[in-house]
């Protein structure tokens, strides 16, 4: 340790700790992620609508675990260790996962400590870039921009690798080569103890009493618990999430009985957004769920010009081309930003939400046109995409900016709390989209290329995204208008009275 180590030198080891240890973690998470529901299929043997259920419910505890690791890190063990904890709890899920291929038993208990270990590390490795640069905000953008960076780099790279290992070395080692991201990030962590010494909520700068670490072991295995309750039952899990939806709708409820007037404004445009978000997350799960299981006996993988193949790519190895566009899409969307800003013409949030919606919609018809084409055949693997490519941007666009809404509309001292809202919203989509991606099975006895199930859906949600389009247009002028009435009537009471008595 180096006590005279000057602050920017500090502040760059610690960033470049971090930014390792995000990319190795998420690597291990998406590589999982990728191969899940496939592995779910054709692997236990479970129907389409189970599992298209059960990832629906993996991915709704993903977003609703980060309170509870919010709160370790807040009050409880500090940011710098419950990162470690969420390290170690990822790290053996995904060993058992490794262990269901041969111990079935294990499956649920896997996911339950993955979704409750990223839980504790997902919120507390951001916790801890926004903690490093405090004292530096001119410095904050930048470091989170090549920190989501990170994360789509190390995503991307377990995507498409992760799949091809499992495709010729089976899923025991898939899953284990997953170890491997969690595993090193802890590694890394527990190296690098010194680098982190400038950055870390309040507990971590205390000695850690023992009530405190039972109390917070305690609520670690409550959670996990919970969420093997939830992963065990479909019934159960749809009830966990419409009262999440409940939740944050009684939430909302008592801050606006309670707000001023101009929180008020807030507020509602907050929650519009909010539900907007959550239509938005509808369709982004289709990329795990129908998506997946259309490209695993739909599509032909293969990308062709004029008849020669170029490469090709699995079904689960589809899914990486979402991260590699976000990776290209954001600096030209950055980009185009400040040129709109420069020009004093810059797209309000709602309107970025209404612009997303319309690439939606873009992505699904895509996808049906591609279907609708190829007949009874395979569908080409162009389509796919170009689907992927107009959905990545619809996700920069409303799902990129979700925080940003949390960011300008909420309450300054409750924006701890509405992030949570915000993530459970999320949660609960995916969850939705999860159902909706059900109604896509084939009956039973139906042989895949007979069938129009998926072409029906892709349909479906191209008309739905159009709709949404219009909805979000209209509500987007509403809430200028509301903005606009807002400012002349604060304008009107705020002006000094005519006290000119000459006339």
């Amino acid at each position: 340790m180096q006590p005279d180590t000057p602050p920017l030198a500090a502040r760059r080891s610690a960033f470049f700790t971090l930014l390792v240890t995000e990319a190795a973690e998420r690597a291990g998470f998406y590589g999982m992620e990728a191969i899940l529901l496939l592995f779910m299929v054709q692997q236990l043997g479970m129907a389409d609508m189970g599992a298209d259920l059960l990832v629906g419910a993996f991915a709704a505890m993903i977003y609703a675990t980060p309170l509870l690791g919010g709160w370790l890190g807040d009050r409880v063990y500090g940011a710098r260790r419950t990162v470690v904890l969420g390290a170690i709890l990822l790290s053996a899920g995904y060993g058992l996962l490794a262990l269901s291929t041969v111990y079935r038993a294990l499956f649920e208990p896997a996911l339950a400590l993955a979704a409750t270990g990223n839980g504790l590390f997902k919120p507390n490795a951001a916790q801890l870039i926004r903690c490093l640069y405090e004292e530096h905000p001119q410095e904050r953008d930048s470091a989170f921009t090549l920190y989501y960076m990170a994360a789509n780099v190390g995503s991307a790279l377990s995507m498409l690798c992760i799949p091809w290992v499992r495709d010729y070395a089976g899923s025991f080692t898939a899953f284990g080569l997953c170890v491997a991201g969690p595993a090193c990030a802890l590694g890394v962590l527990l190296a690098r103890t010194h680098a982190l010494r400038h950055t870390g909520s309040a507990p971590d700068k205390a000695p850690l009493l023992p009530r405190s670490a039972f109390a917070g072991a305690g609520a670690i295995l409550l959670c996990t618990l919970a969420v093997m309750g939830v992963l065990s039952s479909a019934s159960f899990a749809r009830l966990a999430v419409f009262g999440c939806l409940a939740l944050v709708a009684i939430l909302w409820g008592a801050l606006y009985r309670k707000a001023a007037s101009r929180e008020r404004l807030n507020l509602v445009t907050m929650g519009i957004m909010l539900l907007q978000s959550i239509a938005f997350y509808c369709f982004y799960q289709q990329m795990q769920t129908s998506l997946t299981l259309f490209a695993l006996t739909n599509v032909d993988g293969t990308f062709r010009v004029l008849g020669h193949p170029l490469f090709a790519l699995s079904a689960a190895q589809f899914q990486a081309l979402d991260p590699i566009f976000i990776i290209l899409l954001r600096p030209l969307l950055a980009k185009l930003y400040h040129a709109l800003a420069s020009r004093n013409r810059d797209l309000s949030l709602p309107t970025k939400f209404a612009v997303g919606f319309g690439f939606v919609a873009l992505a699904f018809f895509i996808w049906w046109g591609g279907t609708r084409f190829a007949g009874s055949g395979l569908t080409s693997a162009w389509p796919m995409l170009g689907g992927y490519f107009a959905l990545a941007t619809a996700e920069l666009l409303i799902g990129g900016l979700g925080l940003a809404v949390i960011a300008r509309y909420a309450p300054a001292r409750l924006n701890g709390l509405m992030v949570g809202a915000y993530y459970l919203t999320v949660g609960a989509g995916m969850y939705l989209g999860s159902e909706i991606a059900s109604f896509a099975t084939p009956a039973a006895n139906a042989a895949p290329l007979q069938n129009h199930h998926y072409e029906t859906l892709f349909d479906t949600l191209g008309l739905c995204g159009l709709g949404l389009v219009s909805v979000a247009l209209l509500l987007a002028r509403m809430l200028t208008r509301m903005e606009n009435r807002h400012q002349d009537a604060a304008h009107h009471f705020s002006m000094p009275a005519n006290t000119d008595c000459s006339a």
